[in-house]
């Protein structure tokens, strides 16, 4: 339901097309929670259904049409709610970490090239979170200046900083994760010199139990 949120957010600042706001999603929510754009259509029409959204014909170049949807009183009262809304955190479900648990399954060669599309993973989501991060903290994305351009001016430093904060945590999660994957290779070569084995030969091979014959 968080793709829900994330869109009556984004039509807040402005009314959009499907278009549009599948465009702005990718250069905002999509950061942080991705959706295929066919998704992103699909909750329009049941956030429609629902009374959160309305959606106008608008004219598209000769004879045809396009929809423009716009967020409601009902929908911004839900947005609030959500907001409002303190929960726990997720429960851990990393596939990345639930693999390197049981890396000793495979060769060391293969744990470094999991380690290593890891660490170029992570070095690339640093880059893109922080210039991200720069892009909000100088107000320079078109979705930000169209929601400060009709939010209160007391409103408008905390819509800026919260943003930044998010992407600067981001960030620093990313820089994280580059120095996990650099240690873990580490530990692969420390490993590696100590089992003397070739780098291509599994470590350990998962055998079935012994089952008794009584």
């Amino acid at each position: 339901m968080a793709l829900r949120y994330a869109l009556l957010a984004l039509l807040e600042a402005t009314p959009m097309s499907g278009y549009e706001l599948t465009r702005q999603f990718d250069a905002s929510a999509a950061y942080v929670w991705h959706a295929h754009h066919p998704q992103i259509y699909t909750e329009l029409r049941r956030m429609e259904a629902d009374g959160l959204v309305e959606a106008e014909e608008a004219p598209r170049g000769a004879g045809a049409t396009k929809r423009h949807y716009f967020i409601t009183d009902p929908g911004c009262d839900e947005l609030l709610r959500w907001v409002s809304e303190v929960v726990e955190p997720a429960r851990e479900r990393d596939a990345a970490y639930l693999k390197a648990t049981y890396f000793e399954f495979g060769s060391f060669d293969l744990v470094r090239r999991h380690l290593r599309s890891h660490l170029e993973h992570y070095e690339r989501m640093a880059v893109r979170w922080q210039l991200h991060a720069d892009q909000l903290e100088r107000r320079d994305t078109l979705l930000l200046r169209q929601r400060l351009a009709h939010a209160p001016r007391h409103a408008q430093a905390a819509i800026v900083a919260f943003k930044v904060h998010v992407y600067r945590g981001l960030t620093e999660r990313a820089h994280t994760e580059v120095r996990w994957a650099r240690q873990g290779l580490e530990l692969v070569d420390r490993l590696e010199s100590e089992a003397g084995l070739p780098a291509d030969e599994t470590v350990y091979h998962p055998t079935p139990p012994k089952r008794s014959t009584t």
